[in-house]
């Protein structure tokens, strides 16, 4: 096991590492929130990997895919002048922009505000161009990776975070919140208070999402992988969304049983078939 969050760290010790399938995981807090077994975590406990995970709570993808971390993406990248050849690139990018605190720009006041479709409580427009925004960013990193010397042939695989009930838990670190909730404030605000409209709203926007990003893995020789975790996780029911903690340990984060559960039945399969494990 070879799980790194600190890159020169990880090139100091890669030595040690053998031969290793070489993992670089970039993104947001699905692979880095510090107090739960992440995906990352979970990989390094199931399988022998060597991994540098680069990923930050709160990244969203713009800052991903522009400016210095993408700089740092093209150096481990490009050729092994500060990088090297990577068996998988894997990403936890764009969550933060739809169903996190970026919500609040595509929600509109509603004249219908009992509606639970999601299309009467979303500006069209601005849904529009955020995902014209995460295809044209997702694009730039798929295009980093095709013009790599050492790396055009390595996949990229892209997980789709979990339909889930918006609700009022913030993450909390013992008995204090440290962040949240990202949802359920930006609805409430709008008026939008229905359970069922609420997650009828982030299924809607996940399910954009996926499209997306599939529209970029059906393109000829992507090597792009969509890992569909939509339904990997059963949102917590509407009655319990105050009291259910078993799979969700906060709003938008499963607790580390529901990252299991995603790493086992979905992540780790999709690297299987791709023979990246």
């Amino acid at each position: 096991m070879a799980y790194y969050t600190d890159q020169r760290k990880y090139f100091d010790e890669l030595y040690m590492h053998g031969n290793k399938k070489k993992i670089l995981l970039e993104g947001d807090s699905w692979f880095s929130i510090p107090d739960i077994a992440n995906i990352p975590i979970q990989l390094d406990s199931l399988l022998d990997l060597s991994i540098l995970c680069l990923a930050d709570p709160g990244d969203t993808l713009e800052e991903i895919s522009e400016g210095a971390q993408f700089k740092n993406l093209e150096n481990l990248i490009k050729d092994n002048r500060y990088g090297q050849k990577w068996d998988a690139l894997m990403f936890s990018a764009g969550g933060n922009d739809v169903i996190g605190p970026e919500i609040k720009g595509l929600l509109r006041k509603s004249e219908v505000i009992e509606s639970v479709d999601p299309n009467d409580h979303l500006d069209p427009k601005a849904v529009k161009e955020t995902f014209r925004q995460i295809r044209k960013r997702f694009i730039a990193l798929k295009r980093l990776r095709d013009k790599s010397k050492i790396n055009s042939d390595t996949p990229i695989f892209i997980h789709t975070y979990s339909y889930l009930t918006p609700r009022n838990i913030a993450h909390k670190a013992f008995v204090w919140n440290v962040a949240g909730p990202w949802i359920f404030p930006y609805m409430t605000a709008m008026g939008i208070t229905d359970c069922a409209a609420q997650s009828n709203i982030v299924a809607f926007l996940l399910d954009k999402f996926w499209t997306t990003l599939q529209g970029i893995a059906e393109e000829p020789d992507s090597n792009f992988f969509v890992i569909d975790t939509r339904k990997s996780l059963t949102p917590v029911a509407c009655v319990d969304r105050n009291t259910s903690f078993e799979y969700w340990r906060d709003e938008i984060h499963p607790t580390s049983r529901g990252f299991s559960v995603i790493t086992k039945a979905f992540v780790i399969p999709a690297m299987q078939k791709v023979g990246v494990v």
